[in-house]
């Protein structure tokens, strides 16, 4: 066994509160001061560059081993797809939130806005889906066509998710109507639209909805993936990897 290799350790899988990261926030009425306004952006930019430093990797996975269908392969490219998925989508919500507190012009404002409200719809369509139909074609659905080959413990935090998820796409229009208006540009309609009242703290709240969801996926897709190591460590220690 290669010195290298010879004191790797099985990775633990987490239990998780999935359910705290679905508690709805309301806004209470608080204005961002400047400073705040600042901390928040100084935040905002630190976590985009942490999580898109993943990205470059996540895509050689799937390159390098786009023509290897054996079962673990096949998998490991549809968690690998669909953490690609969460991430990006994360990441594209806060650069959209970051470009919507920084806008000072006002017809700027509202065009982030309603490009902010279009990933939150989207996202959690592709995420989940709102109804069978769109369900069918969710990332959540490919990962549940995996399920079997994962342990117990996955398939429950997999169940509890589920439960909250479709909870979740139920508890609101999830801008539904703005999303339409955004991406077909029904100008009359969009106009309107974007003539609502910019409350820059509810906003920002109102995109955690998908933020808080997405990061609940986060850490479950970090379980399954530490099954699918677990898997090649347990190979390795009996011998059938070379390296």
């Amino acid at each position: 066994m290669n010195e290298e290799f010879a004191d790797i350790q099985y990775a633990s899988i987490r239990e998780c509160k999935y359910a705290q990261w679905f508690n709805e926030v309301h806004y209470n009425g608080k204005t961002l001061s400047d400073s705040e306004r600042k901390k928040l952006i100084y935040v905002m930019d630190d976590a985009i560059a942490q999580y898109s430093e993943g990205l470059p990797l996540m895509m050689s996975i799937l390159e390098d081993t786009k023509e290897q269908h054996d079962d673990y392969h096949e998998i490991d490219r549809i968690v690998v797809s669909v953490c690609l998925f969460v991430i990006m989508t994360m990441i594209d919500s806060m650069v959209a939130g970051k470009y919507f507190i920084l806008a000072d012009r006002d017809y700027d404002r509202r065009f982030m806005r309603g490009k902010l409200f279009v990933i939150l719809n989207e996202g959690f369509k592709k995420l989940y889906g709102f109804n069978k139909m769109s369900h069918k074609k969710s990332e959540w659905e490919r990962l549940h066509l995996i399920m079997n080959h994962f342990p117990e413990v996955i398939n429950r935090q997999y169940q509890e998710l589920t439960s909250l998820l479709e909870k979740q796409s139920k508890t609101s229009s999830w801008w539904k109507d703005e999303r339409n208006y955004e991406t077909h540009l029904d100008t009359e309609k969009l106009y309107k639209s974007r003539q609502e009242e910019i409350i820059e703290s509810k906003v920002m709240m109102d995109s955690l909805k998908l933020f808080n969801t997405l990061m609940a996926v986060s850490n479950f897709l970090g379980n399954v993936h530490a099954c699918l190591f677990n898997f090649l460590v347990g190979k390795y220690r009996r011998g059938e990897l070379s390296e």
